[in-house]
């Protein structure tokens, strides 16, 4: 009985001793199974890690190669390669460097040069028109005044602030109107100037442009002003803010033409701050410099037709002493008199001069051009 016993105890620690050992086993990491080591094919033989389908050696399903350690040898010789391209590109980096202050430091000497007002002394006594105004357009200062400040008749000088309006609220240039005919009679009947357009004709709103400025055509005028506003009252009414906003205290506008109205008034300052304003619009720049302009062909002009600019027809040759006369706008009215709003370059510097009220007679046509020139040339001269 004891060695049965002794049998039995033997016989059943076997299995409890292997049962704790693969219940440890389990617990092991390292394996599925649990077994620590080396993992083992279906054939007993043992895999290496690379072979195993776990974890190790492998990234996404692919083998990880394994980097060679660079070299202290190859590692100093791309340093080397790499400092030498940086030596070579180093003196092009300073002389663009150089360039680039050289050429910030000129663009600000000139910003400044043309900000400030030339020392210059213009006597505009020695013109016939009894208003005048000189302003350098790069500073926007009044160089020299004679009853600048006092009210005028402005004529068809109005026309500047008619063609500035419409280029700011009129988007297609190139857009094809017709010309209304319910104004011609008025011009009509007051011989207002004309650029040559009929009733009924078709032209592109850039034409109407060129035509008020030009030839001084007042139906241009009138006919930009239905495209922009659908009346001449609602059109005068942007031209007066438009006026407000530059500031022109003494400019009041009643109609798009110049044509005489007692309540229309400017000053020759204002004007002459007006075309400074305008000027910086290129479309208005490139209008009033040209000579002469061809409308291409409509459907009452065929072949088309050209005008010339008023301003330009009575000058030979716009030459001035270190420089020339850019471009003008004339106007006349019984009431203003001939006046004359023109800007000119002398001596690499712009500047406007606006002459009012010059007596309206036969003989007197030429006179007021002969005061731009005069102006103009004491800047030259000065310069000698």
């Amino acid at each position: 009985m004891e060695q049965k016993r002794r049998r039995s105890s033997v016989g059943t620690g076997t299995p409890r001793r292997a049962g704790i050992q693969t219940e440890a086993a389990r617990r092991r990491p390292g394996s599925p199974d649990g077994s620590r080591g080396r993992a083992e094919s279906p054939n007993g033989a043992r895999r290496r890690p690379e072979d195993s389908g776990g974890s190790r050696g492998r990234t996404k399903g692919q083998s990880k190669e394994r980097r060679r350690p660079e070299s202290g040898s190859s590692y100093r010789a791309r340093r080397r390669r790499r400092n030498e391209r940086l030596r070579r590109l180093l003196p092009v980096f300073l002389l663009l460097l150089i360039i680039a202050c050289f050429g910030g430091t000129l663009l600000l000497y000139r910003a400044n040069r043309q900000s400030a007002a030339p020392d210059v002394t213009v006597d505009l006594e020695q013109l016939d028109s009894p208003y005048a105004v000189l302003l350098d357009r790069g500073s926007g200062e009044i160089l020299a005044s004679k009853k600048g400040s006092e009210r005028i008749y402005p004529a068809s000088l109005v026309k500047i602030m008619t063609v500035l309006t419409a280029l700011e609220n009129l988007r297609d240039l190139k857009k094809t109107v017709t010309l209304s005919y319910d104004y011609f009679q008025e011009l009509y009947d007051r011989d207002a100037s004309r650029a040559g357009f009929e009733p009924g004709e078709e032209a592109r709103i850039i034409d109407l442009m060129y035509g008020a400025i030009l030839p001084s055509g007042a139906e241009c005028c009138r006919e930009l002003a239905l495209q922009c506003s659908g009346s001449e009252e609602a059109f005068v009414g942007l031209m007066n803010e438009k006026a407000e906003k530059l500031g022109l205290s003494g400019s009041h506008y009643c109609n798009s033409t110049g044509l005489h109205d007692p309540d229309q008034y400017a000053t020759a300052e204002d004007i002459a701050r007006l075309l400074n304003a305008a000027l910086k619009n290129k479309t208005f720049y490139k209008i009033i410099t040209s000579k002469s302009y061809t409308v291409p062909a409509s459907n009452v002009h065929p072949d088309g037709f050209t005008f010339h600019g008023s301003m330009f027809s009575a000058i030979e040759d716009p030459s001035l002493p270190g420089g020339q006369i850019l471009g003008g706008k004339t106007g006349y009215t019984d009431n203003a008199g001939r006046c004359l709003a023109s800007f000119a370059e002398v001596n690499g510097r712009e500047y406007i001069l606006v002459t009012a009220g010059f007596p309206a007679e036969p003989r007197s046509e030429q006179y007021h051009i002969d005061d731009a020139f005069r102006a103009y040339r004491q800047i030259g001269d000065a310069a000698r």
